[in-house]
């Protein structure tokens, strides 16, 4: 088995999503669509919207929502009159989130707004709904972020996570020692709290939220797909480039999960929770 040194401090990309540059920004960007195409994905990370209270609900908040595939999803969901706000901390996202939603034809009664989820620019109880898009695995203070939801949420209101267990994000390769060393360089690369949805039920606690629903699943390709070799090759080339493993380690994965899932042999997975949560009355 090869052995490598320890990792070093995250570099989580959504995170630096401000500074990056634009290979960084177009690697995100483009991921962030190609999610939202790939079907069995979306009905993982969608199927709560529809569950999420519809009867007077007149302003919902989207915290984190990059590109702006969740709030599109929403938009076709709720009510015309219903106010939708998207958030992200990177205006370059967000950029991209309008173009799109006006392409869609969806832009009526939709906003983009560049703040950072720590510290929201909205009053007390201003919105019916707020949900975190996985959001919560790349914040730096994620305590923080979920007393901010509380805070803008209205007593009575509704907030929703989903994210990614990516402490479980694992890929088939023959070397045990080079597939573990990869996937603790990508899970640095990629997300900066890769237990957090582990600790959600005592941290919603501690913030005043009250859960009501939770569910997990796991997403894999076994035998071949797209949506995990589509991120061993988006990722792969940032972690190539990121210094963090040898560039010919990191090819030689790449190369390797291509293959698999050419020649239905892939293996690669990650789990993934839902919570729905609100503020009491």
């Amino acid at each position: 088995m090869s052995t490598f040194p320890a990792a070093r401090d995250d570099r989580d990309i959504y995170r630096l999503a401000p500074a990056a540059d634009a290979a960084v920004l177009e690697t995100i960007a483009n991921r962030l669509e190609f999610r939202g195409t790939d079907e069995g994905y979306v009905r993982l990370s969608q199927g709560y919207l529809a569950r999420l209270p519809r009867s007077g609900v007149r302003r919902i908040l989207a915290l984190g929502c990059g590109t702006g595939i969740e709030v599109r999803a929403l938009r076709r969901l709720a009510d015309p009159g219903t106010i939708i706000v998207g958030v992200d901390h990177s205006p370059d996202l967000l950029g991209v989130a309008r173009r799109l939603t006006v392409q869609e034809g969806l832009a009526d009664n939709v906003t983009y707004t560049v703040a950072d989820a720590h510290d929201l620019p909205y009053v007390e109880g201003e919105f019916d709904i707020v949900i975190m898009h996985t959001l919560i695995s790349h914040v730096g203070d994620p305590i923080e972020v979920l007393q901010e939801a509380r805070r803008v949420v209205r007593p009575g209101g509704t907030v929703a996570v989903f994210d990614g267990d990516y402490a479980s994000l694992t890929f088939g390769y023959p070397d045990h020692g080079v597939a573990t060393a990869v996937e603790q360089r990508l899970i640095q690369l990629i997300v900066a709290n890769p237990r957090i949805m582990r600790d959600l039920p005592r941290l919603l606690s501690e913030t005043g939220l009250v859960l009501t629903a939770a569910e997990g699943a796991l997403y894999a390709n076994i035998g071949t797909g797209s949506f995990w070799p589509g991120a061993a090759e988006s990722y792969g080339a940032l972690l190539a480039r990121s210094g963090l493993l040898a560039e010919e380690v990191v090819d030689r994965w790449r190369a390797f999960q291509a293959r698999s899932a050419a020649d239905n042999t892939l293996f690669a997975a990650s789990n993934y929770y839902t919570y729905l949560a609100h503020r009491p009355d």
